[in-house]
């Protein structure tokens, strides 16, 4: 038989043949949202998804230039119940978002019909049971983000997640997954953020097949059970930008080479079982934004570079065996600077000068070292501190008066020092916790502060008469020792 020409009837019967039968395999995706809408009882957010109007035009719903719907975003609008199987039916689909919900039942296996899907986000839900087998095969082949994190998930993480190659970001964080990290994880060789955090895993190592994930910007596994020596090839990981793997058991050193990652913004290792010293050879992380190392077994000096971070923020070094000085150019260059905790090491020198230069340090914790000198006033003159505990020290001299006068401040702790001087009569009303025991403070005992909660003043050469209305000037006190001073009267 001859072949038919182009423009022959044969032809034209053909076409409109295979576009009747394209048009019935294609869903109604209005029908479909209206079913997903009535599988989740009509909840009130999606009043508006009615037969009335073009599905394109409904709210959270986005759609390509030829109507097909490519979008769903239904972030925190009170969604209950489970993922509808009519959403596997969006085949056009590349982006959905259900995340902080109240979505329940298991991993909706529905969503393998989306073949298109790039962006899958179920956080923030109450989704239960294990992650199928087949997850990685099934998912679609096209997935560059999927978020997982803040459920109830279990078992193990199927070892065929590794075949997401488009993966960029992967987040399993806070569920309740178990067995050990899979070493195949180190194949998604485009991920640039991984979050594992708080799962239960089996003890074991962070995988060494991790050193190929070379463009890792972000590891986030903290409280994953991990053991073993801190793993070194993460100095290696040049686009690292924040590296959290605090509550572990991580033992030996932290290696100088992190110090070397220029793009660092956040370090976080605290509570493991690190020790040595912080050496630092090159050190070119100048973006640091958050140091923490607190709760580990670390030695030596702070580092005096430190205190030329231009973008340090958060400090933490507490409960650790650091000696020598705090950085004595810490918060000058620092503008930004509103946490530093150093308490429970072996600390000794003064308090720097310039921790309030930028005007938005918060909280000073130092207790328990052996830091001396006096209060420095600008310390005292720092407008937008809330907590100054540095008890158990050897500090002396006059508290400055302006310490007072801080509306923000709430708790003060200076207990087991050498300081003196005196309390105004009426103190500021944001401050609930007074804690100045074993010290050489003399004067009257305050009449006025309206928020106190807890006063302890015992062991001070405070003298006169307790204010007879002490009741009615501190109505929140439940909390008060003012035992070995020179007081006399009665409290009412």
């Amino acid at each position: 038989m001859a072949t038919p020409h182009r423009g022959s009837p044969y032809c034209l019967l053909l076409l409109l043949v295979v576009a009747s039968v394209a048009a019935e395999s294609q869903p109604d995706e209005a029908e479909l949202l209206l079913q997903i809408k009535r599988a989740w009882s009509d909840p009130p957010a999606l009043a508006a998804w009615s037969a009335a109007g073009a599905h394109c035009q409904w709210p959270y719903v986005g759609c390509d230039s030829a109507g097909r719907v490519t979008k769903l975003t239904l972030v925190d609008i009170n969604i209950t119940g489970t993922i509808p199987d009519a959403i596997g039916r969006l085949y056009s689909l590349t982006h959905l978002d259900v995340s902080n919900n109240s979505i329940a039942g298991v991993f909706p296996m529905a969503l393998y019909g989306c073949r298109s899907l790039r962006y899958l986000n179920l956080s923030y839900n109450h989704i239960r049971g294990e992650l199928p087998d087949d997850i990685g095969d099934n998912l679609g082949a096209k997935l560059s983000t999927l978020d997982l994190s803040f459920n109830e998930f279990n078992g193990t993480i199927p070892a065929t997640m590794y075949m997401l190659q488009k993966l960029r970001c992967l987040w399993l964080n806070n569920n309740h997954l178990t067995g050990t990290i899979p070493v195949d994880l180190g194949k998604l060789a485009s991920l640039k953020m991984l979050w594992l955090a708080n799962n239960p895993f089996d003890a074991g190592k962070l995988p060494a097949s991790f050193k190929n994930l070379t463009n890792l910007a972000n590891l986030y596994v903290s409280n994953c059970s991990l053991v073993g020596d801190f793993p070194s090839y993460l100095v290696t990981m040049s686009e690292l930008e924040v590296l959290s793997i605090d509550d572990n058991s991580l033992t030996g050193t932290i290696p100088s080479g992190i110090w070397g990652l220029r793009n660092l913004v956040v370090l976080s290792v605290s509570n493991n079982n690190l020790t040595g010293d912080v050496v630092v050879h090159s050190f070119t992380a100048m973006s640091l934004i958050i140091i923490d190392v607190g709760e580990n077994k670390l030695t030596g000096i702070i580092p005096e570079i430190f205190g030329y971070l231009e973008n340090l923020t958060y400090m933490y070094l507490y409960d650790n065996n650091f000696s020598g000085k705090l950085p004595p150019e810490l918060g000058r260059h620092s503008l930004g600077l509103s946490h530093v905790e150093v308490d429970f090491n072996e600390l000794t020198g003064t308090i720097p000068e310039g921790l309030c230069t930028g005007g938005n340090l918060q909280y000073f914790t130092a207790s328990s070292n052996r830091l001396n000198g006096s209060i420095p006033l600008d310390l005292a003159n720092c407008a937008t501190l809330q907590d100054l505990v540095l008890s158990n020290n050897q500090l002396s001299g006059d508290v400055p008066q302006a310490l007072w006068r801080m509306g923000r401040l709430t708790h003060v702790v200076l207990e087991n020092n050498n300081l003196t001087g005196s309390l105004p009569a009426i103190m500021s009303s944001n401050l609930s916790t007074l804690r100045i025991g074993t010290n050489q403070f003399v004067g009257r005992i305050p009449a006025e502060a309206v928020g106190l909660r807890y006063f302890k003043a015992d062991n001070n050469q405070f003298s006169g008469e307790i204010p007879a209305n002490l009741g009615y000037g501190m109505p929140l006190l439940d909390t008060l020792s003012l035992a070995n001073n020179n007081l006399s009267g009665r409290i009412y």
